[in-house]
């Protein structure tokens, strides 16, 4: 999907939230837009999930381009969108800059231990070290509210998402109510789009700070060049700690490589001690050194990491997809979810009614209404694994639940050990998910013994290398559930397709 098309879904996804009632996006709209396409028109060999995902973008787009007309407020949430960087004069500002600023000054002095470019240098050296730190060790999502980069992109896009709220009220004449609902569905917009194009604005950030380091740098050696034609500029050192043995040893090794590509050998010891106080000697071969190891250290590994980082925006860009794991996607894919899953349902010294609604419902929005879920016989305490479907076309998840009203035991560990041979064995897409029912003490009231019990339930499956999801009577929300089902599957996440 595209930039553009996330960016409605995201916004239609805003909209429906701040919008539970129904008052605005009325529920007939919802429906007809969800439906408004047949399903018969698209190949029964296509993917259920590809379709699916067509179906939520067509249906952001109908209902984005109705509340745009009814709502021109909203519009502004596409504003990123029309936002061009402007490449070509980013590099040349780039390059102007690093002409005006004069490394020598009118004296025409230079000063080899006290040179501007070697705080350029040095302050590329940090910024190398720092994106290397980076790659080495990556930012968790938790992490990422740190200042740096990241902070600042995402300074910067609220700032001006702000500046959009405030002025609503006179954009046009909403009824108090309806400016409200607009406010929170732009705000929750604006963090939903940073947080899923996050990696992508960050990526374009960078490449635009690596094309301006190097254009600057160019710029600078463009500038001594055109300046040495018309002045003499002669170079010289001085130094209270360091005598002409240690600024050779120090001038040898950063001038190495351009010494190499040069061919000109570095000046001795007894030349470097003639050069000491004031500026007299002519400064031609130092500037030739300069240019080469600025060329070097700055301007070819900059390009480099431009055009990396450059393509990786290209990737990251073609790459969009929703983000599907969120209730609110998986309430509008379900119809389309699940072909090809066979759900088998172990009640672990526990029983499981093959009518139990609650269970069948929340089962079939996290696998899809397209899964075939079927409520296996209740597994008695002691006893080893039954006998699973050994159907190698159909992807296989076992759901085994347990009731928290029982305390965990080492027969627990051994049948989930069990319980993991057998999944690894068949490889993927087979999937396990450990289901805590804890519908005994939420009928109980019993909220303290129910953490205490929860806990001692997770921590057995954390043992086992599984994470336990909490399953309560969902006569509420079960979105909560939803949103923690992807990081409970074992081994791996399911998508919606084996």
């Amino acid at each position: 999907m595209t930039f553009a098309q996330l960016a409605k879904v995201l916004l239609v996804q805003a909209c429906e939230e701040q919008d539970p009632d129904y008052k605005f996006i009325l529920r007939y709209e919802r429906e007809a837009s969800r439906h408004g396409s047949d399903r018969r028109d698209q190949p029964a060999a296509q993917d259920p999930v590809r379709v699916g995902e067509a179906r939520v973008i067509e249906r952001a787009e109908q209902i984005s381009d109705r509340l745009t007309q009814k709502y021109p407020t909203l519009a502004t949430a596409f504003t990123v969108l029309r936002i061009k960087t402007p490449l070509t004069l980013l590099i040349g500002c780039a390059v102007v800059g690093g002409f005006l600023a004069d490394p020598i000054g009118p004296a025409g002095h230079i000063n080899l231990l006290n040179f501007p470019l070697l705080t350029l240098l040095l302050w590329n050296a940090v910024a190398y070290v720092g994106l290397l730190y980076n790659m080495v060790l990556p930012r968790s999502s938790q992490d990422r509210s740190q200042p740096g980069l990241p902070g600042l992109v995402e300074w910067l896009l609220g700032l001006g998402m702000k500046r959009r709220l405030h002025r609503l009220p006179s954009d046009r004449a909403e009824s108090p109510e309806e400016t409200q609902w607009i406010a929170a569905s732009l705000t929750s917009y604006a963090g939903r789009l940073l947080h899923n194009v996050r990696d992508l604005l960050i990526t374009h950030a960078r490449s635009m700070l690596h094309v301006s380091a190097a254009a600057l740098t160019i710029g600078v050696i463009v500038g001594l060049y055109l300046r040495g034609f018309s002045f003499l500029y002669k170079a010289g050192w001085d130094s209270t700690f360091m005598e002409a043995e240690g600024v050779h040893t120090f001038l040898s090794i950063l001038f190495a490589p351009a010494s190499w590509l040069l061919r000109t050998p570095m000046p001795g010891v007894e030349a470097i001690a003639d050069l000491r106080g004031t500026a007299k000697a002519n400064a031609a071969v130092w500037i030739h050194f300069w240019a080469v190891t600025t060329g070097l250290f700055i301007i070819l590994p900059r390009t480099v990491l431009a055009a990396a980082a450059w393509m990786r925006t290209t990737r990251l860009a073609d790459a969009m997809h929703l983000p599907s794991d969120e209730p609110y996607f998986r309430r509008l894919l379900n119809p389309y979810r699940g072909k090809g899953l066979f759900v088998e349902v172990l009640a672990y010294s526990h029983r499981v009614k093959d009518g139990d609604d609650r269970l069948l419902t929340f089962l079939s929005d996290a696998f899809g209404i397209l899964a075939d879920i079927h409520i296996g016989t209740s597994v008695q305490y002691g006893d080893h694994l039954p006998t699973l479907p050994a159907d190698s076309d159909r992807g296989l998840c076992v759901v085994i639940v347990f009731n928290v009203a029982q305390a965990p035991e080492e027969t627990h560990s051994e049948f989930l050990e069990e319980l993991k041979a057998t999944i690894r064995q068949r490889g993927r897409p087979n999937m396990l998910l450990v289901l805590l029912d804890c519908q005994a003490y939420v009928q109980i009231d019993h909220e303290t013994r129910l953490k205490e019990r929860c806990q001692a339930w997770v921590t057995l499956a954390k043992e086992c290398g599984l994470q336990a999801m909490k399953y309560q009577d969902p006569s509420g929300s079960s979105e909560g559930e939803l949103q923690a089902l992807s990081k409970c599957l074992w081994p791996g996440d399911y998508r919606g397709a084996p």
